[in-house]
């Protein structure tokens, strides 16, 4: 019989006291037969205490179905018994929805209904962060956008009791967010999201607390400027959440945590009352040991309440460059409270000049033992404080190092060529100074310090593109857990500096035990393969050794981990040469044995100690979660041992509490007593050692494996889709570049938060057809919801540590929708179904038709009065539209006379195949016009499909894979021919040109071979253009706005920089100052007419946007876009905000600029007067 869940790590008998009220000794009374029924409903009850796409009645009716089944073989008192447990989990779950139903009718005295959330997909997500550790699922989500609302919320949760958990960016390490008690309300700050102000003067900046990290930092740096609050999670992290975990990052070395860098901060308290804490005369340095810093607490009438004094050693312990473990921090209100005492709303930091002169380095570490490594970081440090005393003129401002565990797990690069193999260490540096000088001065005593050392080599960055190189593999970090569907137990420690190279000497112990383990493992299994030899030799003197590394006879001095690895895999190819028969259950020992070891991995914030020890886990193997929870304890004991602490900047949550002082839990306890006398914020955290329940985490490879057992019809789809998304970290990096992350708009559609739906969206649809034969059509309808929040522009796949293709997983789950008639645009794809059956005849037909229908549109929209219009979601209905061009360009080049365009002044043969694509070939074929005369200019000949062709992107962003690979294969062929007919009449091709970023990943996996190229490459016409290197293009505009799409453009670069790299390369070629006016448009091809709620927001925010960065820019400027779809979406948006601008391709751009304003009419007449032969249209340029 199919499993139907949970798909978990929690075990079974977890659940008996959990789900069927029943004491655990009492259980364990019951006949067997009796405790596993009870198990399998306990089991099945479960999911939907975590998983709210799964209908409770389905649920129910399941449970009692099975239940009668099974009664006959039960007696009457135990079927009474286990029907009480039911009825009670029943009567538990309504009396929960009914509270939730009352709370969201007084909730909505407070905030608007959107405010509220109660979607499935939202409660799951909020259930967790980045530890994928889930206890209780919230009863909602609310997203208050000012202070006063959340005053009303907190008044509310202390009359109904209802817990509240704060939650910022969903980044942290050690699940602080995650809610440990039933109706437990999310109280997210995603909307604060306003930087209030930058004063460069006053050297502060002061944000809301949900603004992301990153967004702070960089709002500094425009104003020349240094936050200095960085931690790893910047990308994703609040200032909220970083004020309450007081976090820290590689500048906290030289400039201290988010509390050195704290000026004042505004809260409210558990009793819904609002203060201020200001710091008293800030020195804008990081507090030292021998200092105080005193902290005044205002009223929100600005009445001091309380002065609060805390000593350096009362804030870090000794000799500790970091320590967030005192929790009760001399009763400063949310600094490193982890939410359990208030709100933070908003707060002002100190900032820094951004120092002009900086130089990176890296340092490689070769052999068998990290001491030197060590060493040398002891050193440097050691060079940092002399520098203080010696003017302080060089600012260390990183000091970064990570072991062999990361340097295999990113696959970094080596830069050594003086030692064999990998490095064990890499130290990444970063020197900052206004003194050149100076800072050449740090990096040569640097080199002196790595000199005195065996097997080490150093390099220095040559620029700021090299140094970018060296800090990329530091970024990528969070891939050690990829090998274990992203889970891993992720702890911070903080050791003293003079320990360091003891701990990393334990570390070192504890990855040879733990391999030894593994081993000796493995070895049992050979043991009991039928075949093997009972006395093999060979196996017992291999199980010695294991055995001997275990009791601690053999150290690591002896045996190194890594030569024991070496070992392990030749005993394996000796076994399998011996057992030649047994050489594929061999195999599956060894490669079983490399997945389920324990890994220990560490990197270092290296000045200040902070050593983060990372342990990759499979979640749902409960032997490897055991161990890796038991060398969490040895670890913790150790640090203990070294006069450290078990956290450096992660905070306590529910992963440390175990191992923090009773004074602290106690002196926190009795501080939340007073100021949360009603134990509203966060309840079960920090104040008591055991846990209010026990967390768990999602288990894929459970779902996945439960799936692969049955017949279930499409159930490769669901699977492909679990794999790829399963090796997600949730590090959130991907909320940066998403264009689905607008929480202002109430979209929170990144890939980290829709991985974490996905899993238990497919485990509801996995379930519904156990129950149904098929999945309920509801659930198709969720998944369509997640994946519509999606451009698959894949910039998210650039940031990514572990290289997820949500792009890929987004356009093959779309086609697994249409494949059960639930795209959810079903006219839509019938249309597009219909124009590729012909689109070389039937795509112009229709453009036209379209362009007619605009124009007409745009006539009679203004009859309809202006309040109905704002009340529609369709922008064909909600105003005018952009106006298309009427003629296409195969009129417009006049393509019935020849295919090939070339030039009698150009004397090379070489020559182009241009794909315009139906933007610029069907709706501005002055694009395309303008992408041929350009290349003209360029030397280039040009290569024209006789009739038009789509790239077919449409078909498969909206599922229809089939009939897209069908219009790839006739592309193909018709490109082909192309090549061929341009070899014949003499002419080279170098490349298959675009002028859109979608066309070109529609085209991209063609293969096409010309004469003198294996493969022809695909590019943007620009790019083309610009890097032939030439000029004539004159004087542009001092400044010029430029659009970036979400498909980039510019290729052969990191996608995250192609549009800089664009905007930049324009610039250069027309001597104009380009910025970047940031967001997608809103447009997304048929994205805004097929579903506009989603576009509309979008678009919204590109309207503001544009306001801001138009400002100053003369009314004649145009903006700038390098994509058809983008003209026609920020012509829309400049339409709605009622302004008059031009929006241009950047090849109509410079096509004006090259020729004039009339370059069109001219080149027109120019074809018109070429001469023609054998297909080629041969034009005369001169004048």
């Amino acid at each position: 019989m199919p499993q139907k869940g949970p798909h978990i790590s929690l075990a079974p008998e977890r659940l008996v006291k959990r789900v069927l009220g029943l004491p655990l000794e009492e259980f364990q009374t019951w006949p067997e037969y009796l405790q596993q029924l009870a198990l399998d409903l306990a089991e099945e009850l479960f999911i939907i205490r975590y998983n709210p796409f799964i209908p409770a009645k389905d649920v129910r009716q399941s449970v009692n179905a099975r239940l009668q089944a099974e009664r006959a073989a039960l007696s009457p008192q135990y079927y009474r018994e286990l029907s009480g447990c039911l009825e009670r989990f029943w009567e538990s779950f309504e009396s929960d929805q009914k509270f939730k139903a009352a709370l969201i009718s007084r909730l909505s005295a407070i905030l608007d209904k959107e405010q509220i959330v109660s979607a499935s997909n939202n409660l799951i997500e909020c259930s967790t962060d980045a530890t994928d550790l889930r206890m209780e699922l919230p009863a909602l989500v609310v997203f208050p956008e000012n202070t006063s609302q959340i005053q009303g919320i907190i008044r509310l949760a202390n009359e109904m009791g209802f817990p509240i958990v704060p939650r910022g960016g969903g980044s942290g390490l050690t699940g602080g967010a995650v809610p440990a008690k039933p109706r437990s309300v999310i109280l997210s700050l995603s909307r604060f999201k306003e930087i209030i102000d930058v004063d460069a003067q006053a050297r502060t900046i002061t944000v809301q607390s949900g603004v992301i990290t990153l967004n702070a930092i960089q709002a500094a740096a425009a104003k020349g400027m240094l936050f200095t609050v960085d931690p790893a999670s910047k990308a994703a992290s609040s200032i909220g959440g970083n004020v309450s975990e007081n976090a820290g990052g590689p500048f906290a070395f030289e400039y201290g945590t988010t509390l050195d860098n704290l000026l004042s901060y505004k809260m409210v308290l558990p009793t819904g009352e609002l203060v201020q804490v200001r710091r008293v005369d800030h020195p804008w340095h990081k507090i030292m040991p021998d200092e105080a810093a005193v902290y005044d607490i205002l009223d929100e009438f600005g009445n001091r309440r309380e002065t609060i004094t805390l000593r350096g050693d009362e804030i870090r312990g000794t000799a500790l460059g970091k320590d967030v473990t005192n929790k009760f921090l001399g009763g400063l209100p949310g600094v490193q409270k982890e939410g359990v005492d208030g709100i933070v709303t908003e707060a002002t930091f100190t900032l820094h000049p951004i120092l002009p002169h900086s130089r990176v380095m890296c340092l490689e570490f070769y052999g068998s033992s990290m001491r030197n490594a060590m060493y040398v970081i002891r050193d440097i440090v050691a060079l940092r404080d002399a520098i203080r005393t010696e003017g302080d003129l060089v600012k260390l401002a990183a000091l970064e190092e990570f072991g062999i565990k990361y340097v295999q797990a990113i696959e970094y690069s080596k830069k050594s060529n003086k030692f064999d193999g990998i490095p064990i260490s890499v130290l990444i540096i970063q020197l900052d100074s206004t003194d050149e000088e100076a800072v050449f001065d740090a990096v040569r005593r640097i080199v002196e310090i790595c000199a005195a050392y065996d097997n080490v080599d150093s390099f220095v960055a040559a620029d700021e593109r090299e140094a970018e190189v060296f800090w990329h593999d530091r970024h990528q970090l969070s891939a050690i857990s990829k090998r274990t569907s992203g889970f891993k137990l992720n702890e911070d420690i903080v050791i003293p500096l003079e320990v360091i190279p003891d701990f990393s000497d334990f570390l070192e112990e504890q990855n040879l035990y733990y391999l030894a383990i593994a081993y000796r493992d493995a070895l049992r299994q050979v043991q009991a393969l039928p075949g093997i030899e009972i006395d093999d030799e060979f196996v017992r003197m291999e199980m010695d050794v294991a055995s001997s590394i275990i009791k601690g006879k053999t150290t690591k001095e002896d045996l190194p981990e890594q030569e024991l690895q070496l070992q392990t895999f030749f005993f394996f190819q000796h076994l399998k040469g011996k057992y030649p028969k047994l050489h594929e259950e061999l195999s599956k020992i060894l490669e079983n044995m490399q997945n389920t070891r324990v890994v220990i991995a560490n990197h270092m914030h290296a000045g200040d100690g902070n050593c983060h020890v990372n342990l990759p886990v499979n979640s749902n193997d409960p032997r490897m979660l055991s161990l890796a929870e038991e060398a969490v304890e040895r670890i913790f004991r150790k640090v203990l041992e070294l006069k450290g602490q078990v956290s450096g900047e992660h905070g306590i949550g529910i992963t440390k509490i175990g191992f923090l002082a009773e004074e602290k839990i106690a002196a926190l306890r009795a501080y939340k007593k007073k100021v949360d006398p009603n134990n509203i914020f966060n309840p079960g955290k920090l104040t008591q050692r055991d846990l209010v329940v026990v967390p768990y985490t999602f288990s894929f490879n459970r779902l996945i494996k439960d799936i692969n057992k049955t017949a279930l019809p499409g159930k490769e789809s669901l699977i492909n889709l679990l794999l790829n998304v399963q090796t997600c970290t949730r590090c959130g990096k991907c909320k940066q570049v998403c264009p689905m992350y607008l929480p202002q708009k109430g979209l929170l559609f990144h890939p980290r938060n829709k991985n974490i739906t996905l899993g238990a969206l497919v485990e509801a649809i996995y379930y519904s057809q156990l129950q149904n034969g098929e999945p309920e059509t509801r659930l198709l309808g969720e998944l369509r919801k997640i994946l519509e929040h999606c451009t698959a522009c894949g910039k998210c796949y650039a940031i990514c540590p572990v290289k997820i293709r949500t792009q890929d997983v987004t356009l093959q789950m779309r086609a697994y929708l249409e494949e059960k008639g639930a795209g959810g645009h079903p006219f839509k794809n019938r249309v597009l179904n219909l124009l590729s059956q012909d689109p070389q005849t039937t795509l112009p037909r229709m453009a036209k038709i379209a362009g007619i229908g605009q124009d007409i549109g745009n006539r009679a929209v203004g009859l309809l009065p202006a309040k109905w219009r704002e009340r529609m979601d369709s922008p064909l209905l909600r105003g005018k539209g952009p106006a298309t061009q009427f003629k296409n360009l195969k009129e417009g080049l006049l393509l019935g006379k020849g295919n090939i365009i070339t030039a009698k002044e150009i004397e090379s043969k070489r020559a182009v195949i241009y794909f315009p694509g139906c933007g610029a070939s069907l709706f501005y074929r002055s694009i395309g016009m303008a992408s041929v005369r350009l290349l003209l200019d360029a030397g280039v000949s040009v290569v024209m499909p006789p009739d038009h062709l789509c790239c077919g992107y449409p078909l498969l962003a909206s599922g229809c894979r089939d009939q897209f690979e069908r219009i790839g294969a006739d592309n193909q062929k018709v490109l082909e021919g192309l090549i061929r007919q341009a070899e014949a009449a003499g002419f080279v091709i170098k490349a298959v040109l675009t002028s859109c970023g979608t066309c070109r990943e529609g085209v991209r996996n063609y293969r096409l071979k010309s004469l003198e190229t294996r493969q022809v490459e695909f590019q943007d016409v620009v790019q083309f253009i610009i890097q032939q290197a030439r000029g004539g293009f004159g004087q542009g505009p001092e400044r010029l706005l430029y659009h970036a799409a979400c498909h980039h453009e510019w290729t052969g670069v990191p996608p995250l920089k192609a549009g800089e790299i664009y905007a930049s390369e324009l610039g250069k070629l027309v001597g104009s100052a380009v910025s970047i006016s940031p967001f997608c448009c809103g447009e997304s091809g048929l994205g805004a007419l097929t579903s506009p709620k989603i576009y509309n927001r979008l678009r919204s925010r590109k309207k503001e946007q544009l306001t801001a960065d138009l400002s100053g820019f003369p009314a004649d400027s145009p903006v700038i876009v390098g994509c058809p779809s983008c003209k026609i979406g920020i012509s829309r948006s400049l339409l709605e905000m009622g302004a008059k601008r031009e929006v241009l391709h950047s090849l109509e751009f410079l096509a004006r600029l090259r020729h004039g304003d009339a370059w069109r009419k001219a080149f027109h007449k120019q074809l018109a007067k070429a001469a023609v032969e054998n297909g080629v249209q041969v034009v005369t340029l001169a004048p």
